[in-house]
C-alpha cells in the first residue's frame, strides 16, 4: 500500500438495475483491478453560463476472459451486465488496510446517538434482530471512540439472524478477506452464541446473500457494567462472480434470553491473516453515476480484451424523460383505471383511453332521440381567468334539450357502458373526477353530466345504486351516491362554512368524488373546495351497469334521459384509490393554474418527481417565492430543471455521491470567503498547483439585457452605455419564469452588473496531488460551486489574486500512480452584496410583568447614539428563541452618547410576561430566519457595496 496515494474502488453495481436514478449505497463489485490506462470522470459545466452537462466517467477495464462481455452468458455475471447499472469512484484517505468506512469501523462515531438510519451514507448497518433497526448509543468503555452500536437480540431468535450488517464495501472478485470485530453482551444474566460472518450476494434479486462462511462459535455472557470486549474473526475468499460482501456477526444458538448486543472495532481487510484495529482513513466519493455503454476492443494482437465502460450520471437519464403538462403527470402519478380527456379532434364519434386500458368510448344517443355533441372545441370561459391552464388541446361540447329540468327529451352523451366500463372498477375504494362548464340556465330540477345506474326501478324511477355527477336548483355541484338497497341515496357537497360551490356561470370547474367503502370515508370536491364525510361507506353504489358522460342515462328503460345538461366536458377519469382532499386539491392547482405561485425549490422538486426519479436529492429553498404556470408539456425534465434554475439564478449538477443538488442565489451571495487558496506560499495555507490558464475575453459580456416574463411575454431591459461605448453594443436574453415584474426587472439589472465589463476566467488549474499529498484531502473535498482563490505572484511585480467558483471538475488517475485533478473556474461577482442585519442585544436587567420600560446592554454599534437605530413605534421581540418571547413597541429612547454601555427604552404598553437578565432583544426575524446573529459578520457598515 503507497501511504502517499489512496486506496481506490470503482464500483459497479452488477445486483442493481437504473433504480429511478438512485444511487445504492452498498453491494458493488470492486473492479479497481481490470483498471488498464486511466481513468477520467468529469463534472460540471463550462463556465457560469453554458448549458451543464451529465457528469461522465471513462475507464478501460481488461476483459481478455470475456467477464465484462455482456453477450458472453456463460461468464461470471452473465445475463446480468446491463446499461445503467450504477458506478461509483471512491477513495480512501489516508490509505489503510481497513476498508470499512469509519463510522462503521468505530462503532458510530461521528454520528448522532439514536436510532440507526441504515439509508444515511455514514452508518449503512443493518439488523435482523431488531425490530427499532439498533441504534447508536455513547459508551464510556467503547472499543474505539466514545459510541458503540446496539442492538436487541429477542428470546428464541433463530439460529443465523444476523445481529448486525453491512454490506457497504465493494468485493473484489477472487480477493480473501479477513473480519474481525469486538463484541459484547450488557444484559444482566443473560447469555448469547454468536458467531462472525462474511456473506456472497448472488445475482439479483439475490438478498439475503446466497453463500455464508461463518467463524468460530463465542459465547458473551451479560452484563450491564460489562467493560471488556470479545474479538471474532473470520476469513473467506470471494467467489469469481460475487455481485456484493456482507459482514457482520449472527445468532450461534437460539438464545432462551432477550440480550442487548454491542458492536464496534469492525475491521474488514484483503488478507488471509487478520491484523490489528486499525481506524480506517476516510473514504471520499469521486464519481456516482451509471454504465450507460460497455464498447469492447482487443489490442495486442487480439490478446488483450478491452471493455471501455462510459459513465453518466443522473443528469443523463433526467435528459430522456420527457413531461406532459402538469395534469397529466398528476394524473398520471397516481395510476388512472381510465383517462377520457375528450380532448378528441373535430369530427369524432368516439373518444379514446389515454391510459391505453380501455376502448374507445362511442357517443350513444338516449331513448327520445339524439341531442348535439361536438368534438374539437377550443377552451372558453365567460370570464377572464375562468378557463384553466394545466393543459392544452380541446373539449366536448354538449347541447341536450331542456338542460336542467326534469322533462324528458333528446339528449348525446359518451357511453362508456359500451367500452366496457360500468360503474368504479374498484368497487371498495374509488375516485372520479370530470372538469365541465355548464352553459344552461340555473336549474329548476338538476342537471345531471355523469350517470351510472344498475338497472332497477321502483315508482317509475331509478330506485337501486345510483352514481351521478349534477347541479342542483341552488347552482351548486354535487354528487348523489345510492346503494344497491336503494331509496333516496346521498347527496355529497364540496362545502366552506356550510355554503356550496357555486357552478352556474359558464365557466371551468373540476370536481371529483373518492369512496373508501372499507373505512366509510368519503371526499367530495369541486374548485380545491373539500369536505370530508365519515361513516358513508353504505352509501357506496355497487353492482352498477351502465355509465354516461354527459347526461342522465337510464338503462332500465332504454337510455331515457332527463335533467339534461348544456356545456362543456373535458377529463373524464377514474382512479382505483380513494384520494384524498390533499390530492383533490393538487390535482385542481395542477389543472387550473398549472401550480402557478411555487417557489423554485417546490418547483424544481416537482419536477423530480414527474420525472420519475427516486434518486437522492438536495434542494435548497429557493429565493424566487413564486413563479408562473408550469409548461413543461413535450420538455425533457432536464431542461425543465433548467429553466428552473435560469429563474433562480442559481445552480444545480449532481454531487460527488450521485445527489441531484440545486442551490439557490444564496449560495453564492452568502460565500463570502474562499475555502481554499492555491498558490505558491505553504507558510500562508496555500496549496500548490502547477498549472494555471487565466483568459481575459469578451465570451461572457453583455451590457443589454433583456429578460423576458414567461407567463406575460413582458419584457424588461437593462443597459450599460459606457460599457457599450467600450464594447459595443452586446446583448444577452433571457426568459424567467418568475411571477413578479419587480424580480424580472431586478435579473435585468443584476446580469448587466455583472456582466457589463470582462473578468478573468480561470480555463484551467491543474493540480498533481499524486506528487503532492497535501492535496489529497482538499481534491478529494472539492465540490461544484465552492469558492476558491488563486494567487500569481509574478516576478518584481504585486501578487495577483482572483477569486471564483468552480465549475468543472475533471479527474484522470491512471494505474502508474499518477493522478491530476484540473478546475475550470468562474469568477466571483465583481462588487460584493450589502445584508441588512436584525439589531439585537440583551437585557441588562430582569423585567417584570407590566413593566413599561427596559435597559439594554449596548450592540454592535455603540458609538450612534440608540436613538438614531430605534425609532417610535419600532418593534422588538424579547426573548428571542425561548418559549416566554414576546413582541413590543418602542414608545421613546433615552438619551446616549458615544460609547454608550446601557440605554432605556420606554414602551408604548407594559410586558405581559417576565424576561431574564440577559434575555435576547431583537428586532423581528425574517421568516425562517432564529439567530438574530446570523448576518453580523456581512453587515457591518462599510464592509459591503452593493452590486447596482
Amino acid at each position: 500500500m503507497n501511504p502517499n496515494f489512496p486506496q481506490m474502488e470503482y464500483g459497479w453495481g452488477a445486483l442493481w438495475n437504473c433504480n429511478g436514478g438512485d444511487s445504492p449505497l452498498d453491494r458493488y463489485v470492486d473492479l479497481t483491478g481490470r483498471t488498464y490506462g486511466a481513468v477520467s470522470t468529469s463534472r460540471g459545466r463550462q463556465y457560469e453560463l453554458d448549458m451543464v452537462q451529465s457528469g461522465t466517467m471513462q475507464a478501460q477495464l481488461t476483459s481478455s476472459d470475456g467477464a465484462l462481455d455482456p453477450s458472453n452468458s456463460a461468464g461470471p455475471w452473465g445475463g446480468h451486465i446491463w446499461p445503467y447499472q450504477p458506478l461509483r469512484v471512491r477513495a480512501q484517505w489516508p490509505p489503510t488496510v481497513n476498508i470499512l468506512a469509519p463510522v462503521i469501523a468505530n462503532g458510530g462515531d461521528g454520528q448522532p446517538t439514536g436510532t440507526l438510519n441504515a439509508g444515511n451514507a455514514g452508518q449503512d448497518v443493518f439488523t435482523n434482530t431488531d425490530s427499532s433497526n439498533g441504534g447508536i448509543v455513547a459508551s464510556a468503555s467503547a472499543f474505539t471512540g466514545s459510541n458503540v452500536f446496539q442492538f436487541s437480540v429477542p428470546v428464541s431468535t433463530a439460529v443465523g439472524q444476523r445481529i448486525a450488517h453491512t454490506p457497504q464495501p465493494a468485493v473484489s472478485p477472487g480477493a480473501t478477506y479477513s473480519l474481525t470485530m469486538h463484541v459484547r453482551n450488557v444484559t444482566d444474566g443473560a447469555s448469547l452464541d454468536v458467531k462472525p460472518l462474511i456473506g456472497w450476494y448472488g445475482p439479483p434479486p439475490s438478498a439475503p446473500p446466497t453463500t455464508y462462511v461463518y467463524g468460530s462459535t463465542v459465547t458473551l455472557t451479560g452484563s450491564s457494567t460489562a467493560t471488556g470486549w470479545t474479538a471474532i474473526t473470520v476469513t473467506a475468499t470471494a467467489p469469481a462472480n460475487p455481485y456484493g460482501i456482507d459482514v457482520g456477526v449472527a445468532v450461534a444458538t437460539s438464545n432462551s434470553a432477550t440480550c442487548s448486543v454491542q458492536v464496534d472495532g469492525w475491521q474488514l481487510e484483503k488478507s488471509a491473516t487478520p491484523s490489528a484495529f486499525v481506524s480506517p482513513g476516510t473514504w471520499y466519493p469521486v464519481y456516482s453515476g451509471y454504465v450507460e455503454r460497455w464498447p469492447q476492443s482487443w489490442a495486442l494482437n487480439n490478446t488483450l480484451g478491452l471493455v471501455q465502460p462510459t459513465g453518466v450520471d443522473a443528469f443523463a437519464l433526467l435528459s430522456q424523460r420527457l413531461l406532459r403538462d402538469p395534469l397529466t403527470e398528476e394524473i398520471y402519478r397516481r395510476n388512472p383505471t381510465f383517462l377520457y380527456t375528450l380532448g378528441d379532434p373535430q369530427g369524432s364519434n368516439s373518444f379514446t383511453d389515454s391510459a391505453g386500458k380501455w376502448p374507445a368510448a362511442p357517443v350513444s344517443a338516449g331513448k327520445y332521440g339524439p341531442g348535439t355533441l361536438t368534438a374539437g372545441n377550443s377552451i372558453t370561459s365567460a370570464s377572464a381567468g375562468g378557463a384553466y391552464v394545466g393543459s392544452s388541446g380541446t373539449v366536448v361540447t354538449i347541447q341536450n334539450a331542456n338542460p336542467g329540468t326534469g322533462n324528458v327529451g333528446p339528449a348525446s352523451f359518451i357511453d362508456l357502458s359500451s367500452a366496457g366500463i360500468k360503474g368504479p372498477q374498484t368497487p371498495s375504494t374509488w375516485t372520479r373526477m370530470v372538469a365541465f362548464r355548464y352553459t344552461g340556465p340555473t336549474p329548476t330540477s338538476a342537471a345531471y353530466f355523469w350517470t351510472s345506474f344498475d338497472g332497477q326501478r321502483a315508482n317509475d324511477f331509478p330506485n337501486g345504486a345510483r352514481l351521478g355527477f349534477y347541479i342542483d336548483t341552488a347552482g351548486v355541484f354535487r354528487v348523489l351516491l345510492a346503494p344497491p338497497s336503494g331509496g333516496a341515496g346521498y347527496s355529497f357537497m364540496p362545502q366552506t362554512a356550510g355554503v356550496g360551490v357555486s357552478v352556474v356561470d359558464s365557466n371551468w370547474h373540476l370536481a371529483g368524488i373518492s369512496m373508501n367503502a372499507t373505512t366509510g370515508d368519503v371526499w367530495a370536491a369541486c374548485d380545491g373546495v373539500t369536505s370530508h364525510f365519515t361513516g358513508s361507506g353504505n352509501a357506496n353504489p355497487t353492482g352498477l351497469i351502465s355509465d354516461a358522460v354527459g347526461a342522465w342515462a337510464d338503462p332500465s328503460v332504454g337510455n331515457g334521459t332527463t335533467f339534461n345538461f348544456k356545456g362543456d366536458l373535458s377529463y373524464a377519469l377514474e382512479f382505483p384509490s380513494a384520494l384524498t382532499g390533499t390530492d383533490f386539491t393538487t390535482i385542481y392547482n395542477a389543472w387550473k393554474a398549472a401550480f402557478a405561485g411555487d417557489s423554485t425549490d417546490v418547483r424544481y422538486a416537482r419536477i423530480l418527481t414527474y420525472a420519475g426519479y427516486l434518486g437522492p436529492q438536495n434542494i435548497q429553498t429557493g429565493q424566487t417565492r413564486s413563479m408562473g404556470p408550469m409548461a413543461t408539456d413535450g420538455q425533457d425534465a432536464l431542461s425543465a430543471l433548467g429553466d428552473v434554475v435560469i429563474t433562480e439564478n442559481g445552480e444545480h449538477f449532481v454531487d460527488r455521491t450521485g445527489t441531484v443538488t440545486f442551490r439557490s442565489r444564496a449560495a453564492r451571495y452568502n460565500a463570502t470567503s474562499p475555502v481554499y487558496t492555491f498558490g505558491e506560499h505553504d507558510s500562508a495555507g496555500e496549496y500548490p498547483y502547477e498549472e494555471v490558464e487565466l483568459d481575459f475575453d469578451p465570451t461572457h459580456l453583455a451590457n443589454l439585457v433583456e429578460i423576458t416574463q414567461t407567463s406575460t411575454n413582458q419584457k424588461f431591459t437593462a443597459a450599460d452605455s459606457t460599457s457599450q461605448t467600450n464594447y459595443f453594443p452586446r446583448t444577452m436574453q433571457r426568459s424567467i419564469n418568475s411571477s413578479s415584474p419587480y424580480e424580472c426587472l431586478d435579473a435585468a439589472n443584476y446580469l448587466v452588473s455583472r456582466y457589463k465589463n470582462p473578468l478573468p476566467r480561470v480555463s484551467g488549474l491543474k493540480l498533481h496531488p499524486s506528487a503532492n499529498p497535501s492535496l489529497w484531502p482538499v481534491c478529494l473535498g472539492l465540490e461544484l460551486g465552492t469558492r476558491v482563490r488563486i494567487m500569481r505572484r509574478p516576478l518584481g511585480a504585486p501578487a495577483i489574486q482572483i477569486d471564483a467558483f468552480v465549475e468543472k471538475i475533471d479527474w484522470q488517475v491512471d494505474d502508474k500512480g499518477e493522478a491530476f485533478v484540473t478546475l475550470q473556474c468562474s469568477p466571483i461577482d465583481p462588487q460584493p452584496y450589502g445584508a441588512f442585519a436584525a439589531f439585537h442585544t440583551t437585557l441588562q436587567n430582569a423585567v417584570a410583568v407590566n413593566a413599561t420600560t427596559i435597559t439594554v446592554n449596548a450592540g454592535q454599534d455603540n458609538q450612534n447614539p440608540l436613538s438614531a437605530q430605534f425609532a417610535s413605534g419600532q418593534q422588538l421581540v424579547l426573548g428571542q428563541g425561548t418559549a416566554n418571547a414576546e413582541t413590543v413597541t418602542v414608545q421613546s429612547v433615552g438619551a446616549t452618547s458615544p460609547g454608550w454601555t446601557s440605554a432605556t427604552i420606554t414602551l408604548a404598553a407594559g410586558v405581559t410576561k417576565t424576561h431574564s437578565a440577559n434575555d435576547v432583544v431583537c428586532e423581528p426575524l425574517p421568516s425562517g430566519i432564529t439567530d438574530p446573529t446570523t448576518w453580523d459578520g456581512l453587515a457591518k457598515i462599510g464592509s459591503v457595496a452593493f452590486s447596482y
